[in-house]
């Protein structure tokens, strides 16, 4: 015979949860646990300060200056096509007009 396995909804749970007591010397420091294998590491997350917040800002708007950048320099690559083909379909109505002659 086979062993049913237990099941999961009746029963003492398979592992009791880890309860953190709150830290006593005040800091309010979010964190993350993550688990690999059968190691425990914490990442602390703290608020940026004013420094952190003014770096963001910098860098975010120098990526940005640069995507402008490219797209205004792609737009500038492009413009000279389109005017050569405005002006050869110009050339060519033109030269149409003169070799038909008068009706």
């Amino acid at each position: 015979m086979t062993d049913k396995p237990p099941n999961p909804r009746g029963g003492e749970p398979r592992a009791q949860p880890e309860i953190i007591p709150p830290r006593r010397d005040g800091g309010d420091k979010a964190r993350m646990r993550y688990y690999i294998d059968d190691r425990i590491g914490r990442v602390y997350i703290a608020r940026p300060g004013p420094l952190g917040t003014i770096l963001s800002v910098l860098i975010a708007g120098l990526l940005l200056t640069v995507m402008l950048i490219m797209l205004l320099g792609a737009f500038l690559v492009f413009l000279p096509l389109v005017v050569l083909l405005v002006t050869v379909a110009i050339v060519v109505g033109l030269l149409r007009n003169y070799f038909q002659g008068p009706p």
